[in-house]
């Protein structure tokens, strides 16, 4: 029975160990880093408690094998004993009924004989008498031998296991205590918002929105009547809207339902949990952060940092999320804004992917363009070149027709023997391609399509 206890209080404790390390979670400045201490370790005092009680466990099955054992190593001896007892009745019974025959036997036969030869007699049956019984007698100093090394056995695995049971009630007195620190740690609201801000960071990086910086941590804003309003997130879209979201964490209620045994109490318990989560719903509808928040979409995404706090208020509430809904208000854990994260994310990434094919578009254009300037200056160069050809063969002919066949003359009445060479036409010409002659691209960047959701 005391072993069933210990069994029970150490699973009560992973509980609490449990539920203490989930709250524990939250890390920020000051108090926060507090929390993540005492988180790191009711994890360890976690893990040292499930070590306890598998020993515990252990234990319990060797005292239980023990005793086990014990019970019947005791019954064997006993039932040897008594088995013994009766051999030993029997035999005794037999050997005093032949030393009784045998003595009236002598009495009868030897009436007239001396005392001395019955005195011999009767120490002879004696010997014999002893001898009978010496392998009795030796068998019941071997199970008395064994019986006490049994008891010594026994006693020491009691005395080991009070040991380790002082050592469990120990650890689960060092365990309770840091339990309660860890529930007195998070009795603070300043630890409790903590705990949301970091869950709901922690979710933001998960997504990959903090290295894209598409998101402000408490951006503050101002309404129309001048209030002051401060959202833990805004989550920016890439089609310039965004999304404001406020984290919450109603724990009161829920821990009073987690640790009560009571099935009624824990429902009243998760019916004021319920409760909460709607005034929380209320207040953030009240502050109407889509109205306030320029560009926002027309809800707002309020955080549960735990899946649990959501679905024990869904028990006694079910309507909970239709009534979230007529106030524009989304309730989103960890499974379900992840995944709008990500698609954030996602979105994020096709919008730049399509700014980088813009700017590829616009840079391919002005290229294309650049290219028909040089093929332009080319063909203005081919053209220059076919212009000197057509000058240069003009003058040669001139040559031909009009200088050449005076220089023959003046060579004849010099006499010269040196023979003057004529000059030839060039008639290679550039080459006309059409190719050359292409047709100028705006410089305007040609329209792409907006990225559509």
């Amino acid at each position: 029975m005391p072993v069933m206890t210990i069994l029970l209080s150490v699973i009560a404790l992973l509980i609490g160990a449990i539920v203490g390390w989930v709250v524990a979670s939250a890390r920020k400045t000051g108090a926060i880093q507090r929390a993540m201490a005492e988180r790191d370790l009711a994890r360890a005092e976690r893990e040292r408690s499930e070590a306890v009680a598998i020993e515990a466990r252990r234990l319990a099955n060797a005292e239980s094998q023990a005793r086990v054992a014990a019970e019947t190593q005791a019954s064997f001896l006993g039932d040897a004993r008594k088995q013994m007892e009766e051999a030993f009745a029997a035999t005794a019974q037999k050997t005093l009924a032949t030393i009784s025959s045998s003595f009236l036997e002598l009495n009868k036969a030897h009436l007239d004989g001396s005392k001395g030869e019955i005195v011999a007699s009767l120490d002879t049956k004696k010997a014999e008498i002893d001898t009978m019984l010496q392998p009795l007698r030796d068998m019941l100093d071997r199970y008395a031998g064994e019986l006490t090394k049994s008891e010594h056995s026994r006693n020491a695995a009691y005395g080991g296991l009070q040991e380790q049971i002082r050592s469990l009630l120990a650890a689960q007195e060092l365990s309770q205590r840091e339990a309660a620190r860890l529930a007195n740690a998070l009795d603070s609201p300043a630890v409790r918002g903590s705990w949301g801000e970091n869950s709901l960071r922690r979710c933001i990086e998960l997504a990959g929105m903090s290295e894209l910086c598409d998101f402000d941590a408490q951006q503050t804003f101002l309404t129309d009547e001048g209030r002051r309003l401060r959202p833990d997130v805004v989550i920016h879209l890439p089609n310039k809207r965004v999304i404001a979201v406020d984290a919450k964490v109603p724990l009161t209620d829920y821990s009073v339902a987690a640790n009560e045994t009571d099935e009624s109490r824990k429902r009243d318990a998760l019916t004021l949990h319920a409760r909460t989560l709607r005034r929380h719903i209320e207040s953030l509808s009240r502050k109407e952060y889509q109205a306030s928040v320029g560009e926002s979409l027309d809800f707002t995404v309020m955080f549960l940092p735990g899946e649990h706090f959501l679905s024990a208020a869904l028990v006694t509430d079910p309507m909970l999320f239709e009534y979230a809904v007529e106030k524009k208000i989304y309730l989103a854990s960890p499974t379900v804004l992840l995944p709008l994260l990500r698609a954030v994310a996602a979105g994020w990434k096709a919008e730049r992917t399509e700014e980088n094919a813009k700017k590829m578009h616009d840079a391919g254009v002005e290229l294309f363009n650049r290219f028909v300037k040089v093929m332009d200056l080319i063909a203005e160069v081919g053209g220059a070149l076919a212009r000197t050809v057509e000058q240069y063969n003009k003058a040669i002919r001139s040559i031909d027709t009009r200088l050449w066949p005076k220089a023959q003359e003046m060579q004849r009445m010099a006499g010269s023997g040196k023979e003057l060479e004529p000059l030839s036409q060039v008639d290679t010409v550039p080459l006309e391609s059409s190719k050359l002659r292409l047709t100028m691209q705006s410089e305007e960047p040609a329209e792409v399509l907006p990225f559509r959701e």
